[in-house]
């Protein structure tokens, strides 16, 4: 109760001190006027009694003056000195003569008053005025009358200050209790918090009146707290409804109801930290197609088709495994406990043979597959992210393996995975630091032995791994975006070997073909008019350099690769479909951008000897070709005998190692140009 004691403690000082102080100075008031009463009554009696005396003594000394009789006049005067007070007497006559005079020196206790009393009377004998008696008196009666009057005085003072007190302590009790009351209600009310309690009105003043409002706040902060405990309670529960449904929305996907990516990690994490020896199995899925079914279809037809492949591979599932969404056509199961790698090949199986048999969604019937990597804990993998991306790797396997298929992880896949990517970082820096050349492989005139075009084809000298051949880092480079700076260089650096071949002494209908690649294809084509001013610049014919393209690419329907193409033809460069006979090109595409010259794919020449389909297709090409004004070139002529027969068929030109392999710049300049002759097929 620190704060009421402190609060009536310091009213009870206050009031106490207040009550003390009006009674203390009404009594001193009081004492103050008794006492300058009694003195003026106690002066008045004594002045009083001295003129009674003078006027009993009067005749006498009257007498005595007249008969000039000194000695009575003595006694009579001496009998006044008696009296306590009485200090001094004189008779004088008319004259103011002294006739009679007696005196005393007297020292009385008290001396309050520092000064006499004087009475004077005359001294008159019928009618007759002779003289004047004068007594003189201290104040000594005055003051001891005056102290017994104050000592009076105090003791009633005292007495009625002891009173007061007694009186203040009942007032200051009956004033302060209800006070202190509503204190003690107060403290409970803030201890405890109870806004039930409720102070007593014990009086019908302004405390009453103050306990009544405390009573009404009171009724009011409960009125409020109980208000607010209702709103509390219905917005945590409605925060409690929300969160659940954050909860849901955080860890499921909205689209197929599947756990999400965020669960199934934190299950992974879960299952990883438990222990080392608790085994599971990850199956990482992606459907096969799943892309062009949904730009194809629509993507609202797309997610229909997600939604029931999720619940096909959910009612393949036991209860044990999870299937999760992590996004897109990617899904992952996972498949706790020791499995086995012969049953999660089983369950696969059982996926890919659901799914194929197909889905009908809006009246259409739709077949998907998925290609499928495994990883197993604790066998691939002790850490979440590296299960994830190894059952990753081991999906993209199956992909190039054909799809519809699965793969469990192993080692080689990662390391291929950190060689590409050693590759794509030293890629990177190969244009700078110059690591690039051109090789140049002979295009022969097949009747006469000679060379009248050549073919640019890169190489990369690697300052570790050496000659690397394009096969290894092309498709790289492509998936990267290196591959517009690299084509850049190489048909810069190839018109630059050209305009010196020229000089050299090279045929002015001799040509170089370049390899295009069809992602150089895909953008603004800024990169074709800078190298159309470069070649100008070098005073190089159109014509002398060939753009060699893949049929797939001639059947492309971007607007931005055909106008490519077109301009390329305008601006009079020779095009040549490269690999021809392996793609899906058709005689209209040929015929639309009227090509200069088909290359045979090396397949058909390898089996022309072997097969007759080979022999019979090739002449298909040619005759073909020739229909249209198309130049032929057949690829990898290896021997005499492949020459021969698409000799016989009428293809004009060849290239390959029965002429020459590609041989780097200085090689191909000294045997071609330097010390140029036709190729003699006996030494071969």
């Amino acid at each position: 109760m620190i704060l009421p004691r402190a609060l009536t403690e310091s009213l009870n000082a206050k009031l106490l001190m207040i009550l003390m102080v009006v009674a203390l100075f009404s009594s001193m008031t009081i004492a103050a006027m008794f006492t300058v009463y009694e003195l003026n009554a106690v002066t008045k009696a004594e002045q009083s009694k001295l003129n009674s005396i003078a006027k009993i003594l009067a005749p006498t000394l009257t007498a005595s003056l007249i008969f000039q009789d000194e000695v009575s006049a003595s006694e009579s005067l001496e009998s006044l000195l008696g009296q306590s007070n009485i200090v001094s007497a004189t008779i004088k006559d008319n004259d103011g003569n002294l006739f009679v005079g007696v005196s005393t020196k007297k020292n009385n206790e008290v001396k309050i008053f520092n000064k006499l009393m004087v009475s004077h009377t005359p001294l008159i004998m019928k009618g007759v005025r002779h003289g004047l008696l004068s007594i003189t008196a201290d104040y000594s009666v005055i003051e001891r009358s005056l102290l017994f009057f104050s000592l009076f005085l105090l003791a009633i003072l005292a007495l009625i200050l002891l009173l007061s007190f007694i009186l203040s302590l009942f007032l200051r009790k009956s004033l302060i209790y209800p006070l202190t009351h509503l204190a003690h209600v107060a403290e409970r009310v803030t201890k405890t918090n109870n806004y039930n309690l409720r102070s007593k009105v014990l009086t019908s003043d302004e405390v009453g009146n103050l306990a009544s409002c405390f009573n009404s706040m009171l009724e009011t902060i409960k009125q409020r707290d109980n208000s607010l405990e209702e709103t509390v309670q219905q917005r945590t529960n409605a925060l409690e409804i929300a969160n659940n449904q954050l909860t849901t929305q955080a860890f499921s996907d909205p689209l197929s109801g599947l756990p999400n990516r965020r669960y199934i990690l934190d299950k992974l994490a879960t299952l990883v930290n438990r222990s080392e020896t608790h085994e599971f199995a990850l199956l990482g899925l992606d459907l096969d197609g799943f892309k062009e079914i949904n730009d194809t279809m629509g993507h609202d037809f797309g997610d229909l088709l997600l939604i029931e492949v999720s619940n096909c591979i959910t009612n393949i599932l036991d209860e044990s495994a999870i299937l999760a969404r992590l996004g897109g056509d990617e899904f992952l199961i996972l498949v706790e406990g020791a499995v086995g790698k012969a049953a999660l090949s089983s369950l696969s199986n059982t996926i890919n043979q659901q799914l194929t048999k197909g889905f009908l969604i809006q009246g259409k019937h739709v077949f998907v597959t998925t290609s499928i990597g495994i990883a197993i804990f604790p066998e691939d993998g002790r850490t979440v992210e590296n299960l994830v991306k190894y059952a990753d790797l081991a999906m993209y396997k199956s992909k190039e393996a054909g799809r519809n298929s699965h793969h469990f992880f192993e080692q080689c896949m990662l390391d291929a995975v950190i060689q590409k990517h050693q590759l794509v970082e030293d890629l990177r820096h190969s244009l700078e630091n110059d690591q690039f050349e051109l090789y140049y492989q002979p295009i022969v005139n097949l009747l006469t032995n000679k060379m009248c075009k050549a073919e640019a084809l890169i190489r990369w000298n690697h300052p570790e791994r050496g000659l690397v051949p394009p096969i290894e880092f092309i498709a790289i480079a492509e998936e990267v975006g290196l591959i517009l700076e690299m084509g850049e260089w190489v048909a810069r650096r190839a018109a630059r070997d050209l305009a010196e071949f020229k000089r050299l002494g090279a045929a002015d209908d001799f040509q170089i073909s370049i390899n295009v690649s069809p992602v150089q294809f895909k953008g603004d084509g800024q990169w074709m008019l800078d190298w159309f001013k470069y070649t100008e610049s070098l005073g190089l014919q159109r014509d002398s350099i060939i753009i060699e393209i893949t049929e797939n690419l001639l059947m492309e329907s971007e607007d931005s690769i055909r106008s490519q193409l077109t301009k390329l033809k305008k601006r009079g460069v020779a095009i040549a479909i490269d690999d021809f006979g392996v793609g899906y090109s058709s005689l209209s595409y040929l015929q639309k951008m009227d090509v200069d010259v088909l290359k045979i794919d090396k397949s058909f020449v390898d089996e022309l000897e072997n097969e007759k389909n080979s022999r019979e297709l090739c002449q298909v090409i040619i005759m073909m070709a020739h229909h249209l004004d198309i130049q032929v070139v057949a690829e990898g002529i290896e021997n005499a005998a492949q020459k021969q027969i698409l000799t016989a068929a009428g293809c004009e030109f060849g290239q390959g190692y029965l002429f020459s392999k590609p041989l780097p710049i200085d090689t191909f300049k000294r045997q071609y140009f330097i010390h140029s002759s036709p190729i003699d097929l006996s030494l071969i």
